[in-house]
């Protein structure tokens, strides 16, 4: 297929239509727009690369590494449909453009076509760089985070294995949200807690005495850092996550029901 040569976007009007534009509007739109086109590629995706790395790998899941991991590899996946998906949108613009080429040196709806075609293939390729360097930006949060947290390799059971500390670290979270907000436990947290065998009271005390100590600290000038509650919930994780090993004994009469089988593992290296 030839290749498509995408030429600097013009607007223009039938002659019958001057009057009723304003011309130094105009005029100022001819000269301006392309510095406004030129500044809109930086933006052609729908987060910056702080907002996905510091929001969205982390939106529900904390800072469990797995879990990060995870949301890695679920938002690469999303944009890889995406980009399948534009491939034939571009595909097909690039294919009416040829056929327009051929007819709008005399005809004016075949020009005014081929002007809003060219300004379409630009716009789905600014959309497709977008989801280019966003795939960049996941893969380099993938290599740092596995850098950071010591990961070598991981599959679905070593992610299984973290899934207990990360729900009992998260209930806790949740429990502080709860206690800053309106000075008590809802009812969801509550439930959250006892189906991974923290006893809600006991909960309520520590975020409790983590608050009152935490605002002493603060009354007496210390600048605290969110790092010092993250701390605190990865103490509360350490501390209290064999309690829903109790509990997977109580209801399954076993503290580990995972099946491996039924997983997706990675094979051992054999031994030489």
């Amino acid at each position: 297929m030839n290749n498509i040569v995408t030429k600097p976007l013009a607007f223009s009007l039938p002659e019958e239509a001057s009057d009723n534009i304003n011309q130094v509007a105009a005029a100022r739109v001819a000269e301006k727009l392309p510095m406004i086109e030129q500044a809109s590629r930086a933006f052609d995706r729908n987060n910056s690369q702080t907002t996905l790395n510091m929001m969205t790998l982390t939106m529900l899941n904390g800072h469990s590494p797995y879990r990060m991991l995870r949301q890695v590899t679920a938002e690469v996946e999303k944009r890889k449909m995406a980009l399948s998906e534009a491939q034939v949108s571009h595909a097909e613009v690039r294919v009416a453009i040829m056929e327009l080429e051929g007819h709008a040196e005399n005809d004016i709806v075949a020009e005014a076509k081929l002007r809003n075609r060219r300004h379409s293939l630009i716009t789905l390729e600014n959309k497709i760089n977008g989801s280019v360097k966003d795939i960049a930006t996941l893969i380099d949060s993938y290599e740092n985070i596995k850098e950071k947290f010591e990961i070598d390799e991981w599959d679905e059971e070593a992610f299984e294995r973290e899934e207990k500390r990360h729900h009992v670290r998260r209930s806790f979270e949740l429990m502080y949200r709860n206690l800053m907000d309106g000075s008590r436990a809802n009812t969801a947290t509550i439930e959250y807690m006892q189906q991974y065998g923290i006893h809600p009271q006991l909960a309520f005390t520590e975020v409790s005495g983590y608050i009152k100590y935490s605002a002493e600290r603060i009354a007496n000038k210390q600048f605290l850092h969110s790092n010092d509650l993250e701390d605190f919930l990865d103490e509360m994780a350490d501390k209290y996550y064999k309690s829903a090993d109790a509990t997977s004994e109580r209801i399954f009469g076993k503290s580990d029901f995972l099946n491996t089988e039924y997983m997706m593992r990675l094979e051992k290296p054999k031994e030489q």
